[in-house]
């Protein structure tokens, strides 16, 4: 399952589903900026530079998390190293990484193109989860980010996977979190749609993330791979997602303060 068809090795399907959720978003902005009656093009220019962003901050965070093991292959003479090396340039991307550089980079092309951040983050976001989708569905072909064995109905084999356990029935968690993210991106839209007053007061970036950190919280239970790294009881992704839930709660009661 790892290519489309056979003797397209060139192929991925996780990488023509990532380009396809990137044309995706860029199909959402030029038709929410009709409606909004903003620039296309200037949103265009910061959209790539966001998606810049996310590729390089989800790199760089599963980099950290492979850290370990790679002292650990560098200190015991690996001779595969140079092979395992390769692979973690070619793959390898954590989301929350992504999502933290895509923000940073919508900031500095923001202030760059002299345009309002917050308002520019919050017709951008929904971008984010639809793009992402896409991301899982290519998650789902390859086999990576895969979930807990299972014996139930729902279970789905790997044959030729290079990422998950083949010939066990595995839950199908990255289908699942695809689903999620169309929700939410359906929902981003339509509160987008019907904004009343500014846009720092609808929260649409906040809306997000809160709405993908209770989401992922949840999903991490489901999944079975052990790359994205483990601290306690939880996830890394689950920390990172109870840090932003925390976050968001800590800045709306300092708003209500005010």
């Amino acid at each position: 399952m790892r290519e489309i068809l056979t003797g397209l090795n060139s192929i991925s399907a996780y990488g023509l589903c990532g380009v396809t959720g990137f044309l995706l978003g860029i199909v959402y902005l030029f038709l929410i900026t009709r409606v909004k009656s903003e620039s296309f093009g200037d949103y265009m220019y910061v959209y790539v530079w966001a998606a810049l962003g996310a590729v390089i901050g989800a790199k760089v965070l599963y980099v950290l998390l492979e850290l370990p093991h790679i002292l650990r292959s560098l200190g015991s003479g690996d001779g595969n190293f140079g092979q395992y090396l390769r692979g973690m340039i070619s793959g390898g991307f954590i989301f929350y990484g992504g999502l933290l550089g895509a923000a940073f980079a919508v900031k500095i092309a923001s202030r760059y193109f002299a345009m309002d951040f917050v308002k520019t983050i919050s017709i951008l976001t929904p971008a984010m989860p639809l793009a992402h989708a896409l991301g899982r569905v290519g998650c789902a072909l390859v086999g990576c980010c895969y979930g807990r064995e299972t014996q139930m109905g729902i279970g789905v084999c790997y044959t030729h996977s290079v990422y998950a356990p083949n010939g066990i029935p595995l839950i199908p968690v990255q289908a699942f979190e695809a689903f999620a993210d169309l929700l939410i991106f359906g929902m981003l839209v339509f509160w987008l749609l019907k904004k009343q007053g500014s846009y720092e007061n609808v929260g649409i970036f906040d809306r997000y993330l809160v709405l993908y950190a209770c989401t992922r919280f949840l999903l991490e239970f489901l999944r079975g791979d052990s790359v994205r790294g483990h601290l306690g009881w939880f996830s890394t992704s689950q920390w990172i997602s109870i840090g932003i839930i925390l976050w968001i709660g800590l800045q709306k009661g300092v708003r209500a303060m005010r």
